[in-house]
């Protein structure tokens, strides 16, 4: 009877891989397609947060793809697996640490130039399309890394939480450029995300 309920919960493991590894492998494609998308436009249109959006899904996409060497390896032998989600959370943590300082630094010599953004139909559809790919993605990866116990898995979730956010913030950063003239909203935007993404960095580190 042990040996059946070990075995078991061996096959609900090997589940719960197989739904990760397709979940990260969706996020990848997704976020090559949308972020390439996102930078190219937001370049051209000089729009700060929409390049955020497309810096933080290449990160995302990083993540994803660390992501998917982890759970790999886990099903190939279930007894490294300890040490590869340690090995994909520390490059999960870069990947944000990497976001928060790439958007400190253009969002503080935006802000000293005193640029405006540009608005254009991609620009707008880039953003669009980055929030409706990356919420569900969010949190799906949330949901499943706390149920597998990933650290990793869930500082996932949060790349693709910030890229979703960036695509709220920067949607509403030309609103308010455009209705009001704040051109520094897209700028703010941005350094808040940096936050956001600096302290999960910290939090996905493995402790101890």
């Amino acid at each position: 009877m042990a040996r059946d309920e070990v075995a078991g919960g061996d096959q609900a493991r090997l589940t719960l891989v197989a739904a990760a590894l397709r979940l990260v492998t969706i996020s990848v494609v997704s976020g090559l397609l949308s972020g390439t998308l996102s930078v190219i436009s937001g370049l051209q249109d000089h729009s700060l947060g929409v390049f955020a959006i497309g810096f933080g899904v290449f990160a995302d996409v990083t993540g994803s793809a660390t992501l998917i060497w982890r759970f790999r390896a886990e099903r190939r032998s279930p007894v490294q697996s300890g040490a590869a989600e340690a090995r994909a959370a520390v490059m999960v943590s870069i990947a944000l640490a990497i976001v928060s300082l790439v958007l400190v630094i253009e969002s503080a010599a935006a802000l000293a130039a005193g640029s405006r953004p540009g608005t254009s139909v991609v620009t707008l559809a880039a953003a669009v399309v980055s929030l409706v790919v990356l919420t569900p993605l969010a949190y799906a990866k949330h949901r499943l890394g706390r149920r597998m116990g990933s650290r990793a898995l869930q500082g996932d979730g949060t790349l693709s939480g910030i890229g979703a956010a960036t695509s709220l913030f920067a949607l509403a950063a030309l609103v308010l450029y455009h209705a009001l003239g704040w051109w520094w909203a897209d700028r703010v935007a941005a350094l808040i995300v940096a936050a956001v993404a600096a302290t999960q960095a910290w939090r996905t580190v493995p402790k101890g």
